[in-house]
């Protein structure tokens, strides 16, 4: 038509500027328009970022404050992270409005990015001990109470309620279940952490609690692979090392985390740990190729996202250095680079991991495609999940507090806490104990404040006996003093938080044994395997934790005639278990 036009005109026409412009609006109409980042499949995605929009998203680090400060806001519109991971200690967990706001502040702020990609906001929300969202949240008994219920749907449907909690504040990684088989009674970070020591019960457990975070809609990644169960070093603070050879591997550590698999789990994480008859050369499993790509991709077959344990832990910062740790677990196959805040660490560690990725990439140390590869599996993640568009979450979700700490979700916490409570042999004549000043319960503190906090609030909630609250390890006068009050007190109650670990807790054990003999009832409040090392008692229970619930349910077994029906979920030695008869 333009064509036709020009060639009738002899000369200018004054239609000319007119049709030019339409011409111009005719193609800009006609042509594609740029497809938005929340519509792009993550194939187009990862073609579409740069090089430190990649090293990027492969990152999730802690931050400081409740509030998105201008250091996190850099770390996001800078630094394009993927995601980032919650503590208390550092200030990001105040009450449940507070994490709402400022989850929705940081997806905010990720979404004024070039690609607007939603952020992984994960926390470590197991239940009992290690649970950082507490105050306004269901804390659900421990796993090992959980396994003590002997029941997999109640695992399952804590699992779904912890999601759902999680979800309505916007977090949407929880660093759970634990998979870890706790085959070593001496082990300093796993114990009650566990669903128990037997590989078939784990393994069912995990998968159930895997498929109660899958109805919840939140990621989970079992932990910690290939397995953290028979370790006698905290890998917080140490390498440690489990010397189980490739036929114990696969009869007792893999088959959790295959469950967990079958089961849907979208991702794993890594375990510091030294397994010789996997990687020879004195690696940790989180900086090996032959555990990470050889063993868990190739021959378990997970195709999921792969988290490491933070890279800030002793066990590896210690030895290679977080920097360098980033590097390694990224060749050797590790998708997601967990930097959480652990003790001792500087913050700047978290832009020099960055930077010694990207360099490392750069020279070639780590291939593009390695690099390429792990991008992808954080963005097919946040795709399954929803999360790819930063936007949709900007704002706390409208009613949340309605679904926290639900009466359905404290009733289920009750029941599973009632059904774990164990007795260990008869509990008369010890129990039942009188509501009232002639029972003493004495209990020396965990050394955690808001476990000992609740703990102590829920032993006042008895209202009635007399309450001695000792120091975590008890010295010699604090011994006179227990058993000064024990002497007339007609029923004794020693809550034990750590024997194993705590000299004082066995001596004043014993002396209250010898002070108060058949009316002593002795409680294993946190790990039972503390049970074998104290003496002879009246009544031996074991609570698997002292969660809110769980105080609740050893009230009922202290103070009524109720009986306890719980299952030991590990097995303890048997010479140790000897005194329980």
């Amino acid at each position: 038509m333009f064509l036709t036009l020009s060639l009738l005109a002899p000369r200018p026409s004054p239609l000319r500027p007119l049709l030019a412009v339409l011409a111009l609006a005719l193609g800009l109409l006609c042509a594609p328009a740029p497809a938005p980042a929340a519509a792009m499949r993550p194939a187009a995605l990862l073609a579409a970022m740069s090089l430190e929009e990649k090293v990027g998203q492969i990152f999730m680090v802690w931050f400081e404050g409740p509030t998105v400060s201008p250091d996190t806001d850099a770390l996001i519109r800078e630094r394009h992270l993927g995601g980032v991971i919650l503590y208390a200690a550092p200030g990001n967990v105040v009450s449940p409005r507070q994490v709402a706001t400022l989850t929705a502040g940081l997806q905010e702020t990720a979404a004024g990015t070039r690609l607007g990609l939603g952020l992984l906001v994960g926390v470590d929300q197991e239940g009992g001990p290690v649970a950082r969202l507490r105050q306004g949240f269901t804390v659900f008994p421990s796993q090992m109470a959980q396994a003590a219920a002997g029941r997999p749907d109640l695992v399952r449907r804590a699992a779904a309620a912890t999601g759902r909690e999680l979800a309505a504040v916007g977090v949407n990684v929880d660093f759970a279940p634990v998979a870890d088989v706790n085959v070593n009674p001496a082990n300093p970070v796993i114990g009650i952490r566990s669903f128990g020591s037997d590989p078939a019960a784990v393994s069912r457990l995990a998968a159930a609690a895997t498929a109660g975070y899958r109805e919840a809609g939140v990621v989970c990644t079992p932990k910690h692979f290939p397995g953290h169960g028979d370790t006698a070093v905290d890998s917080h603070v140490g390498l440690p090392r489990v010397d189980h050879d490739a036929a114990m591997l696969a009869r007792v550590d893999f088959p959790p985390f295959r469950a967990s698999f079958a089961a849907g789990a979208p991702a794993v994480m890594t375990a510091h740990v030294l397994s010789p008859a996997l990687e020879p050369e004195a690696l940790p499993a989180t900086l090996s190729r032959r555990v990470l790509t050889g063993v868990l991709r190739d021959r378990l077959g997970f195709s999921g996202a792969i988290f490491t344990d933070s890279l800030g832990m002793g066990a590896v910062a210690a030895t290679f250095g977080t920097p360098e740790a980033a590097v390694l677990s990224l060749a050797a196959g590790a998708d997601v680079l967990l930097i959480g805040a652990d003790v001792g660490r500087p913050a700047a560690e978290r832009l020099e991991a960055m930077d010694r990725v990207a360099a490392a990439v750069r020279s070639g140390r780590v291939p593009m495609a390695r690099l390429d590869a792990a991008a992808l599996a954080v963005l097919r993640l946040k795709e399954r999940y929803g999360l790819l568009h930063a936007a949709s979450f900007s704002k706390p979700a409208r009613g949340f507090e309605t679904r926290l700490a639900t009466p359905d979700s404290a009733a289920l916490a009750r029941d599973i806490a009632t059904q774990a409570l164990t007795a260990f042999g008869p509990v008369a004549p010890a129990l039942p104990a009188g509501r009232d000043s002639g029972t003493l319960v004495v209990r020396p503190r965990l050394g955690r404040e808001a476990v000992d906090a609740e703990a102590e609030a829920g032993i006042l909630a008895w209202s009635g006996p007399r309450t001695l609250f000792l120091p975590a390890d008890p010295g010699e006068a604090d011994l006179a003093r227990a058993v000064a009050q024990a002497g007339p007190a007609r029923r004794v109650i020693l809550l034990v938080t750590d024997a194993r670990g705590k000299a004082g807790q066995r001596r004043l054990a014993e002396a209250l044994s010898g002070a108060a003999g058949d009316r002593l009832c002795l409680v294993a409040a946190q790990s039972p395997y503390d049970l074998p090392l104290l003496p002879r008692a009246g009544a031996r229970l074991a609570t698997y934790g002292e969660t809110e619930a769980g105080m609740a349910a050893l009230g009922r077994a202290l103070f009524t005639n109720f009986r306890p029906t719980g299952r030991c979920p590990v097995e303890l030695p048997q010479a140790e278990t000897q005194t329980h008869s």
